[in-house]
């Protein structure tokens, strides 16, 4: 901010510079040498850029002393009781949030979990599948593959990368609210493979 000390020594500023371009003219006058033009011009330019300074203070100080008294007025019309009120539903809306935010962590971390293990248990069956030499072929046969694909009964299990599908049930949430939210452009990072066990899982879930 622009103090009036600062305005102070700018005018003194423009008055010296003043003084010296009236003995720079004089000389001038007097001498009319090269070397007495080149000290007016540094002279005037002197004059014009102090003078240009204590302007440019001088405008911003009345700028900023209007712009206090502004604040004043608005705070004066915000008295403390509306203060208060307005301060408490910010609290309580920012405490929902937070609440919302430890809910979304646990199930965040209860899904990376759960889709591990779930990845664990068709992977291992995919394995005990093939060791009784029942391999899923290509005519839909029941067995397990070599990638960790269980086929049995007419389904297919496939193991899903935890943290892909997180990133999916993020993206897809956020669509549904924004679809032009750049978390909603979020690019499939998973392979074919993945991509299809995560589609398996987010259609089981829209079906509960």
């Amino acid at each position: 901010m622009v103090t009036e000390q600062q305005i102070s020594e700018a005018r003194a500023a423009v008055e010296q510079a003043e003084s010296a371009l009236d003995v720079a003219e004089v000389h001038h006058e007097g001498a009319g040498s090269e070397q007495a033009v080149t000290e007016l011009r540094a002279a005037r330019a002197a004059a014009y850029a102090a003078r240009d300074r204590y302007r440019f203070l001088q405008g911003q100080f009345a700028r900023e002393q209007a712009a206090g008294r502004a604040r004043e007025a608005a705070e004066a019309g915000f008295p403390e009781k509306e203060r208060k009120a307005v301060t408490q539903r910010l609290e309580a809306a920012r405490d929902e949030a937070v609440s919302a935010l430890v809910e979304a962590e646990r199930a965040a971390a209860r899904l990376l979990a759960a889709t591990a293990a779930y990845g664990a248990v068709v992977r291992e069956t995919a394995a005990g599948l093939k060791a009784r030499g029942l391999s899923a072929g290509e005519g839909g046969e029941d067995g397990g593959t070599t990638g960790g694909v269980v086929h049995l009964g007419g389904e297919t299990w496939r193991p899903a990368d935890a943290p892909s599908l997180l990133a999916a049930v993020a993206r897809s949430a956020v669509a549904a609210r924004d679809p032009r939210h750049p978390v909603a452009r979020w690019r499939q990072v998973a392979g074919l493979a993945d991509r299809a066990a995560q589609d398996e899982l987010l259609a089981k879930a829209a079906e509960r």
